[in-house]
Order: C-alpha cells, then structure tokens, then sequence
C-alpha cells in the first residue's frame, strides 16, 4: 500500500509538473481553452500501469489541486468535467476494446472538450459554444493525436514503477 501510495505521489506531481509547463506553452490558435494535454501523457500511462482507480485519484486530484492553485473554481469546474469525462472515456475504452492507445488518447481529448462545452453552455450563451466548438474539436483530436504518440513511446520504452 505505502509503495502504490508513492508511485501515485510521484505521478501526481507528474502530472501537475507537466500542466503547469502546458499553460506556459503559446498555442498558435487565439482560441480559449487550446492546449495540449501534457498532463494526459500521466493519465494514459496511469490506465495502462497503475489500473483504474490510481488514474481516477491522479486525474481527479490534480484536477483539484491544479484549480486552486492556478485557476480558481471556475477552471476546476471546467477542468473537472473535462478530466471525468475523459477519463471515463479512456478507461472504458482500455478494458472494453482493443482500441490503439492513439485512438484512445483522441477519444479522451474529444471526450475533454465536450465535458468543458457542456460547463460553457450551462454557464454562458450557447452561441458561443457553437462558434468554438467545431476549432475546439479539431486542435483536441489533433492534441490527442500528438499525446496518445508520446504516450505509446513512453510506455514502449519504459518500464513499470
């Protein structure tokens, strides 16, 4: 138990490591909400390493600690949505299918995306949505495209924790 506490530590930071450098990141795209997922190279390694529920306390608490830390209870409400859908998404996907990793990683991103436009829609005016969405949907399979690649070299040439 106090090992499996300390691999999930160790990815936790991880993953908010990686999130913190995603914000920094300028995306080429003047969309709001654009960015690459880094943070989701942890998750996907979590699902396919660790099992379900160290990628749910991972994903859901660097969700929570992310938002307090940097974006307040609005981007934890966007943010989480996103992040359970996603995951939701994602670890179904893993047990259910014998889908790729790649197509996995583009399911979760899209499954991201429409978590936060779900948030967006009951919070602001639809038309906005409607305007952000279809660039949204594309930079997020491009995104889980570029994410779900790394992620397979990574679990390819690594061992387990």
């Amino acid at each position: 138990m106090t090992v499996r506490l300390a691999k999930d530590g160790v990815l936790l930071a991880l993953a908010m490591i990686l999130g913190f450098i995603d914000n920094m990141i300028p995306m080429p795209i003047p969309v709001p909400g654009v960015k690459l997922g880094l943070a989701n190279l942890v998750v996907i390694y979590s699902i396919y390493k660790m099992g379900n529920y160290d990628s749910i306390v991972i994903s859901i608490s660097r969700v929570i600690l992310s938002g307090l830390m940097f974006a307040g209870m609005s981007g934890i409400m966007y943010s989480l949505a996103g992040a359970v859908l996603a995951l939701t998404v994602m670890m179904l996907m893993h047990k259910l299918t014998e889908y790729h990793i790649i197509s996995i990683s583009i399911c979760g991103s899209l499954a991201h995306i429409c978590g936060q436009l779900l948030v967006a829609g009951i919070l602001t005016s639809l038309g906005v949505i409607i305007y952000y969405a279809p660039v949204l949907l594309i930079c997020a399979t491009v995104a889980g495209a570029v994410i779900g690649t790394v992620a397979n070299l990574i679990l390819i040439n690594t061992k387990d924790l």
